[in-house]
């Protein structure tokens, strides 16, 4: 059965019509009745765009109206009754992302040099009020049209022409552009973001071949030439400063390579910045897969990037979830490549402190896996790492981090069901419900929150809603821990269930492993039970430290 399409709000003070002409194939929409009535709705409880129930809503204003007002005190009215529409929404819709747009006003420009310009001003007291709903809503987010419209150009980007007409001011171009940034948004929110950039070396991050022109005769400087690839490097340590993790792929001497990463003075990549490195003369899809189980992840979280169409062909074929742009063959388009792999791959709707952590926690693991490689067996492998585990009821401050596990997590997650933010806290709020989070750390280093656990009330019982684990930390006997101790908590009948997925096979047979009856299955749907009323708590001394603070 195909995926249901998500629904839309799209409210405006334009006509959006051919926006939604446009995206339509993708998702279903919302409009409300009449020009420019979207103040009405949002601030009417009754209307049609709260009865809707969207699953997500855009706040598309634009500043093309500044134009007609008589005045800056208009201007400053019209700007007000906005906010006051976006402050209902704000309360009336809590639970889905709601993206509201900056505004770049449109003065007539029929003025003296030493006029006042009342636009600008307007237009960083919207972006003032806009951006602190981001921070004190947490479905609220930033959809920057004041900044899209300066990338193309003012000029091109309208059309008088299609105003008059239509009371649509965007030209063919801006059109399209306005309809691209909708649709990145939408996809920041529903669809998983890919989590690593594996890179070549070779007129990939530098021009030239290092093995024949040596560390000092790469084309890679901070001026002139080889500034292109300088930047291109910039940009994906911007990325990896906001959570993606980059690797290497390379066929090359790994003895001149690493040389290139650690002495070339305008390398800003360097050794630290990457989680892997598969440096050889191996097929590059066999080094792609191997990356793939030493960091747990799957092929749809990877982009390959590679100037090599040979290379690039080969890895389409035999990694199909991958994605592999075509890589620019004018270079100087670099920096607008990075850009482009950022904006539609890779960009999340916000960054956590986890998220800035991510390349550490990698690299940490790394060290685990040689530590595995090491051990007798794996209670000897827990012991040498001298794992920490505290589980506690979640905390306000951990609610953002929660929310991004519930939504992401896909191989070890029992129901694989998804929560917003406010419904999480409203989960946690009811009597008889419980959010429990797990923390843990070793001696190599902190994992930080890595599983949850959302219990729900029945009569006589209480279900385990959601179970899941960050990858990272699979493979640890930590499911048995958190389950040990809650089940000595909770002290009556728990419930389990396993709703299978394309991605949740290995946990399958977590409950009947965990100690659960099944009591019934259904296509692949598990129902399983424990007798928690006559649990007994065992001992695990394995683990340097658990702790439980209900």
């Amino acid at each position: 059965m195909a995926d249901l399409k998500k629904k839309i709000a799209l409210l405006s003070n334009v006509t959006v019509d051919l926006i939604v002409g446009k995206l339509r194939r993708k998702y279903d929409f919302y409009l409300p009745e009449g020009f420019d009535t979207w103040v009405q709705e949002a601030i009417n409880p009754s209307s049609g765009l709260y009865s809707y129930k969207p699953d997500a809503v855009v706040v598309l204003l634009d500043g093309m109206e500044a134009r007609s007002w008589k005045n800056s005190e208009e201007g400053m009215e019209r700007v007000l009754l906005w906010k006051q529409a976006l402050t209902a929404i704000a309360s009336g819709i809590t639970t889905v992302p709601v993206f509201v747009s900056t505004i770049a006003f449109q003065e007539n420009r029929i003025r003296s040099l030493s006029e006042r310009k009342y636009g600008c001003e307007l237009e960083n007291d919207w972006y003032q009020y806009a951006q602190g709903l981001t921070e004190n809503r947490s479905n609220f987010y930033l959809f920057d049209l004041a900044d899209t419209i300066a990338e193309v150009g003012r000029r091109q980007f309208y059309s008088n022409k299609m105003w008059y007409m239509s009371s649509m001011p965007y030209s063919r171009d801006g059109l399209n552009t306005v309809s691209k940034e909708i649709d990145r948004a939408l996809d920041a929110a529903f669809t998983p973001r890919r989590k690593i950039i594996a890179l070549d070396l070779d007129n990939t991050l530098w021009g030239g071949v290092v093995g024949e022109d040596g560390v000092e005769g790469i084309e890679l400087s901070d001026h002139k030439e080889g500034q292109r690839y300088y930047d291109f490097q910039r940009q994906l340590l911007e990325m990896k400063k906001r959570g993606t993790i980059l690797g290497i792929v390379s066929k090359n001497n790994e003895e001149d390579a690493e040389a290139a990463i650690r002495e070339h003075p305008a390398m800003l990549l360097r050794d630290d910045d990457f989680v892997s490195r598969k440096i050889n003369w191996e097929n590059k899809a066999v080094n792609l897969k191997a990356m793939e189980a030493e960091l747990n992840m799957t092929e749809g979280g990877f982009v390959f990037i590679d100037d090599n169409p040979v290379e690039r062909e080969t890895v389409k074929g035999e990694c199909p979830e991958m994605l592999v742009p075509d890589f620019p063959e004018d270079t100087t388009q670099l920096l607008e490549f990075a850009e482009e792999i950022w904006l539609d791959h890779c960009r999340p709707l916000r960054v956590l402190s986890e998220d800035l952590k991510k390349t550490q926690m990698y690299q940490t693991e790394a060290k685990r896996k040689q530590e595995l490689n090491q051990s007798l067996n794996l209670d000897d492998y827990i012991a040498k790492l001298e794992i920490t585990a505290d589980i506690h009821r979640m905390r306000p401050e951990e609610l953002d981090r929660v929310a991004q596990l519930v939504n992401k997590t896909n191989q070890f997650n029992v129901t694989t069901k998804r929560y917003t933010r406010d419904e999480i806290e409203a989960i946690a709020k009811t009597p008889g419900n419980a959010v429990y989070v797990v923390y843990s750390s070793d001696k190599y280093g902190d994992s930080g929150l890595i599983s949850v656990v959302i219990l729900k009330s029945m009569t006589e019982a209480i279900r385990i809603d959601t179970f899941l684990m960050s990858c990272r930390v699979m493979g640890r006997k930590l499911e048995n821990v958190i389950i040990n101790e809650l089940a000595a908590k909770i002290g009556k009948k728990i419930v389990g269930e396993y709703c299978p997925t394309a991605k949740n096979a290995p946990v399958k047979d977590l409950y009947e492993r965990l100690g659960f009856t099944k009591i019934s299955e259904d296509d692949g749907h598990g129902l399983y039970e424990m007798d928690g009323a006559n649990y007994t708590k065992k001992e695990y001394s394995i683990y340097k430290q658990i702790r439980f603070e209900d």
